[in-house]
């Protein structure tokens, strides 16, 4: 749906391991109505489908085609569902934000992109907890996603240390709301003036 009507989509971002998808489920049980939405299911359709010596590497929105997929479903998800749609996949790719999230919202989807923070050692640990090695893929691209999140000024950053699942998810609708808060307000100074 579009933004006069209340609908968005909460796309929440951040290193491997920071929590996404722990903070995603809890943000579908405090939103009224939402679906949560897999974008790592298209991910590995678009890759696995490629031939090994076609393949553009592991990451995700480094396939335009995946950037593509995801771009369409969640427009026309958003066109026939009338509740949120929460999706937690990182981004790291430069063209990922373009080519997702501005188009969805130039096509009159509203669309809050969130990253989780938290420093290295804190996703490290976070990873071990959850039963990977060491050397795993995760852990070997923290720094990766470190720093494309710094450079990102795009997103409501949310502070992931040292904070349930829970407190996160409500700090992000309270922090999405204050702002849509605010932005009413300012249309209807506008407005009146």
């Amino acid at each position: 749906m579009n933004e006069e009507e209340g609908i968005m989509i909460y796309w929440i971002s951040g290193p491997y391991g920071v929590g996404k998808s722990t903070v995603a489920k809890c943000l579908q049980e405090i939103l009224p109505k939402a679906s949560l939405y897999d974008a790592e299911e298209m991910g590995n359709a678009v890759r696995e489908n490629y031939p090994e010596e076609c393949r553009q590497g592991i990451v995700f929105d480094g396939y335009s085609l995946w950037r593509e997929f995801n771009y369409r479903l969640l427009k026309d998800i958003a066109s026939r569902y009338d509740g949120d749609i929460i999706v937690d996949m990182t981004i790291v790719c430069e063209e990922a934000y373009p080519e997702i999230i501005e188009r969805l919202r130039a096509d009159g989807v509203e669309v809050n992109y969130v990253i989780l923070d938290a420093d290295w050692q804190t996703i490290h640990d976070r990873i071990l907890k959850r039963g990977e090695k060491e050397d795993c893929w995760c852990m070997k691209n923290i720094a990766m996603c470190l720093e494309y999140q710094e450079k990102e000024t795009h997103a409501l950053h949310v502070n992931a240390l040292n904070r349930s699942p829970e407190e996160i998810a409500r700090e992000i609708v309270k922090r999405v709301n204050a702002m849509y808060e605010n932005e009413n307000q300012n249309f209807a100074r506008r407005q009146d003036a």
